[in-house]
């Protein structure tokens, strides 16, 4: 067998490690937004003609939150949302160079491998970006997309949401969002909107296992109720994409907790607005 010599050379197409105050971010005294974003393309053996690995990569954070004393634990939330769990006690800054270094050797990796075989590296590709999806007098929502495409029948789309409580900066997470004994009717009030939710099609969704079926932990709040999202596979197949379930707060008011039936009244005041 010919063993392939590859002589790896990095061009970067453009690259911002830029730190600026975010220009979409809501407007309100209480908070202040930076962001964070690196673009490269990744080449072997000097060669753009077999095309190369894009990279894209924006990280968008609270700089300024109402609280000082929480800002380093909020902006360590916001951390874990781009980055992972392993990430969770870094600066933004810190975060962010982790994260885009790793991905950046792991693409040469791949490179040499698809370069090998022959891929096309046009076709590559990995995109993550965290944004400040909702804010309220009391919480903060993160969101990250990530978008990929190394190899295989086709890319892949992750999108995961982390609501912080600015009262402590802790996440909130359903045994705090919700009274004891509560998940029970959750997981039927779920299955009863998956039964009939549709795809980007309009047919209805196909249920990979029906009865498995529980509460996601990835979920946001607007101003009709608590939005559940499902990502591929986790309990519909690629083709139906990604799946949201909207709970109405009427309908689950009575299972929230007290402290936090002030999102209900705060999301449905922006609904009257």
């Amino acid at each position: 067998m010919k063993k392939i010599s590859l002589a790896l050379l990095l061009v970067i197409i453009a690259i911002t490690s830029c730190k600026k105050t975010q220009p979409d971010a809501p407007v309100s005294e209480k908070w202040k937004f930076d962001k964070l974003s690196l673009e490269k393309k990744i080449f072997l053996d000097n060669d753009s003609t077999k095309g190369g690995i894009k990279l894209s990569f924006e990280f968008n954070y609270p700089s300024k939150v109402g609280n000082d004393s929480l800002l380093t634990i909020i902006q360590s939330q916001f951390a874990t949302a781009f980055a992972g769990d392993d990430y969770k006690n870094l600066t933004p800054q810190s975060a962010f160079d982790t994260l885009t270094k790793r991905s950046i050797q792991e693409s040469i990796d791949i490179a040499k491998l698809a370069t090998r075989d022959k891929s096309d590296l046009s076709d590559y590709y990995k995109n993550v970006i965290t944004s400040v999806f909702d804010t309220t007098d009391i919480t903060i929502t993160a969101r990250t997309e990530t978008n990929e495409y190394m190899g295989g029948a086709h890319g892949s789309q992750y999108i995961s949401y982390y609501n912080i409580d600015t009262r402590n900066g802790s996440i909130i997470k359903e045994d705090k969002l919700f009274k004891s004994g509560s998940k029970e009717k959750i997981t039927q009030y779920i299955k009863d909107e998956l039964a009939k939710t549709l795809n980007s099609q309009g047919d209805t969704i196909t249920l990979l296992e029906p009865e498995a079926i529980v509460p996601s932990v990835n979920f946001y709040f607007d101003n009709r109720g608590i939005v559940y999202v499902y990502n591929s596979y986790e309990v519909a197949p690629y083709s139906d994409g990604l799946v949201e379930v909207s709970l109405p707060y009427a309908k689950i008011k009575e299972l929230l907790t007290n402290e936090y039936l002030t999102i209900l009244d705060l999301k449905t005041k922006e609904k009257t607005k």
